[in-house]
Parts: structure tokens; sequence; C-alpha cells
């Protein structure tokens, strides 16, 4: 990758200003009866806004990042008046009065990928070989972490609509870096004509192995993560923050602080992703929660949307029942792991953003 020295001054002086991110965020919280949120210009806010619970001097509104699950499929709770690109209103599901609607995007491809039991699922899947077969288009996803050349997205943009890539791994070696294959799968990835691409954040956590560095500040892997983003010129749609626990053997540690500073660490990201000023969700799975956490209930920051892994070979984000932590519906699922498509491993998912 090649950043310009203004790229990299602005991701340093970023990652400056947010050093110590507690009192920042602290003083420019807000609450509802509906939630927590952030103080910020109305024009800013990703979800909805709230006037009035904020310092009147500041004229910010309280910005709320909220989930929500509608007849018609899940999305964003937002102000009606605001935008929901390449989606529609749904007068349901979000709290508040008629100013406040479910942005439900890619409506037609959802209702799509939730087939009736009369109809022939969208994916199907041979245990031996572990390959997958779309037989629809409509709302069908994958995610990865490895390189993917540009021969595999103009296959897979014959039966796929969206792709998550991994942007920012644990590279405990370093505490945390830009992944190497981010830039390029990028680019073969719009270049085989998606517009639909999501971006995920794999954080180095917890205390490392001896003779391994810290982990670099929250404040400077978002910085990092970000900077990429901006220096290749990327169009992301979700950016999502990956909050899973690593198996015993690992290369790296993740969430090993205890759970009270695992909460603490967890809401401190929660906290610089609400007042970053882009659209953030969380990807976990409920059944690894207590691995981290004092109990599946502890709530991290249900207020943003949840990519819920669920591994049950089942599309369709209404069928998530492994909730956790606040959450009660879900924007995204992971319904299959580690399978191939054309000729390259990925995790299936469905997603109604």
């Amino acid at each position: 990758m090649h950043f310009s020295s203004i790229v990299l001054a602005a991701a340093a002086g970023a990652a400056l200003t947010v050093a110590h991110p507690g009192a920042i965020y602290r003083s420019a919280s807000c609450s509802t009866p509906d939630g927590s949120g952030i103080c910020r210009e109305a024009s800013d806010c990703g979800g909805y806004s709230v006037a009035g619970l904020c310092p009147s001097a500041t004229g910010h509104e309280c910005c709320v990042q909220r989930s929500c699950s509608t007849s018609s499929g899940s999305g964003v709770c937002k102000n009606i008046g605001s935008s929901c690109s390449a989606g529609t209103f749904i007068a349901e599901g979000c709290p508040g009065d008629s100013s406040i609607g479910c942005c439900v995007r890619n409506l037609v491809q959802q209702r799509a990928v939730q087939p009736s039991p009369s109809q022939k699922p969208i994916h199907s899947k041979t245990t031996a070989s572990h390959t997958h077969t779309a037989t629809s288009t409509h709302g069908a996803a994958v995610d990865f972490s490895t390189a993917k050349d540009a021969a595999f997205f103009t296959c897979l943009k014959k039966t796929h609509d969206k792709v998550a890539i991994k942007g920012y791994g644990q590279a405990c070696g370093v505490g945390g870096a830009v992944n190497k294959n981010f830039v390029t799968s990028y680019t073969n990835a719009a270049a085989a004509g998606f517009t639909n691409i999501d971006a995920y954040l794999y954080p180095c956590t917890g205390t490392q192995k001896k003779g391994r560095p810290k982990c670099k500040e929250p404040a400077t892997q978002l910085a990092e993560f970000e900077a990429a983003i901006a220096g290749a010129g990327m169009n992301i749609n979700y950016r999502w923050f990956d909050v899973e626990p690593v198996d015993p053997g690992a290369a790296c540690n993740a969430w090993n602080l205890g759970m009270a500073e695992n909460l603490a660490l967890a809401q401190n990201w929660t906290a610089l992703l609400r007042d970053s000023g882009n659209t953030w969700g969380i990807y976990g799975n409920g059944n690894q929660w207590t691995r981290m956490f004092a109990s599946r209930t502890t709530d991290i920051g249900s207020d943003l949307p949840l990519w819920a892994v669920q591994a049950d070979q089942k599309p369709g984000v209404s069928t998530v029942t492994t909730f956790m932590g606040g959450w009660t519906s879900a924007v995204g699922k992971q319904f299959s792991e580690q399978v191939t498509v054309c000729g390259s491993g990925v995790d299936l998912d469905s997603f109604s953003v």
C-alpha cells in the first residue's frame, strides 16, 4: 500500500487526539429512554438522533445506533428525513414517534433469502467436499480473511451480492496491523462489479505472550484501519468490529484481561466506533460470550447493529436465535463456515444491509 504523507499525518493525528478516549467519550455520551448514544451533529448520525439531550451550546443531538426487525426484514433505526441509501423505511420496529423508521436495505433481495417451506433453499452444500453452490443471486454474501484474486470475484459476482473483507488483524507480533490482503481484495472485488463491500476489524486485545509487544491502543488500531481505507479510496458499506476469543494454543491471545477489564476494553472500543462518523456493527457469537464477559447478557454496545454467528446452515437474518449482550435482532448472519466457493475458502452469510 502507498499512503500519502497527508493521509499518514491525518491517521497519526487521529491517534493523538483520542489517545485517552475515556474522558472524551464519557463527556460526549447521552442517554435516551431506549438506549445510550453519543452527542454529535444530526447530519453525522448513522442512526437516529434525539434533540434536547445534549449540551445546548454544542447544537448536538443524541445519536443512537440501534438495529431493528420488521415484517419486511431487519435494518437500522434512522430518522425518516435522513438517507436510507438503496433501501426503504418501514414504519415498525423502532422506538419513538413516526419520525423514526427502520431502514431496510435491499428489501426485495432480503425477502428472497428467506424462502417458504415450499421453496428450494438458495444454497446447497455438499458436506464431503465442503463445496457450496448458489442457486440464487438474491441476498447471498461471503466473508473471508485470505487473499482473493480477480478470477475469484468474477466468478463470485454471478451468484453473490456482497462481500465482507478482513481489513485489520491481531498481528500480535506488532500489536495489530492492517491485513496485507485488504487493498488487493477490495480492488479486485470492486473491479468485478461489487458495490456492497464491508470490511471487518479483528483487534489485538489482551496481554500477549512473552517477548511480544503490547497491543496498540484501540484508537491507534482504528486509525490505521481507517488510513488504509482512505489511502486506497475505498467505499465501504458497513464496518464490523470482530469480538471473539481464541482457542488455546493460538498464536495470539485475545480478551484475557479478566471479565471486568474485558468489558471496559470492549466499551472503550464501542465508544470509539460510535464517534467515528462511520457505520459500525458488532460481529459476535452468543455461544462464545461467557468466555470473554461475565454473562451472556453482558452488554458491550447493543445499540450497534449485530452480525451474528450461528452456523446452522440456514440463510436469512430472521433465523438468528442465539442472541447475547442485549441484542434481540440482527442485520447479518454467518450461517456456514469454511466452505469452498469459486475454488476458494469462505464463510457464508446473509445480510439485510
